[in-house]
């Protein structure tokens, strides 16, 4: 049996196919596997059943999100891991609503009195993709409520502003060394 580094979830949340911020989350990923590591990957943007929070307050009674859904194994699989990069494209000026259907259900990690209850000091990688500025704003958003939250511990990102059209990263070496930079982190 192989013995990993580490269990790392890597979670993409655009609903362009292989675009930017997907293209530099595999070089991340690849990086990551590369160190050892076992990597899950989710894609938000695919799952057909997928539920926002609900404010129903179950988590707070049970642990653990009490809805089931495609997000759920993403949830659990957080729980467990030792790390977690995260990532999307800005829409409107802000993260993905796959992404912000993600990070809402991350309620459910934290107990009434808003202490976390999943293990602290996760690491953290966060890649954020714009088609015009913005991406290191929503990066350090993220981060920021990661860190606030759920006591993660930041490797870094990558922000990436002229993601139009949305294959350009995959044409950038720079970038892509960068988003395998971040994953060698792990």
């Amino acid at each position: 049996r192989l013995q990993y580094m580490s269990k790392i979830v890597a979670v993409v949340s655009s609903p362009r196919k292989d675009a930017n911020s997907e293209t530099l989350l595999k070089a991340a990923v690849a990086a990551a596997e590369g160190k050892g590591n076992e990597v899950k990957v989710f894609n938000v943007a695919t799952m057909k059943d997928r539920r926002g929070c609900i404010a129903c307050g179950g988590c707070k009674k049970a642990g653990k999100c009490v809805l089931k859904d495609e997000i759920t194994p993403v949830l659990d699989a957080i729980r467990d891991a030792d790390g977690v990069i995260l990532s999307t494209a800005v829409y409107f000026g802000q993260p993905t609503g796959q992404y912000r259907l993600l990070e809402d259900r991350f309620f459910s990690f934290i107990d009434g009195t808003f202490t976390p209850n999943i293990a602290a000091g996760k690491k953290l990688g966060v890649i954020v993709t714009a088609g015009s500025a913005g991406s290191e704003d929503i990066a350090n958003q993220i981060i920021g409520r990661m860190v606030n939250f759920f006591k993660f511990e930041p490797l870094g990102s990558v922000t990436y502003n002229d993601g139009n059209p949305p294959h350009n990263a995959e044409q950038n070496p720079e970038l892509l060394k960068k988003a395998a930079e971040l994953g060698s982190k792990f």
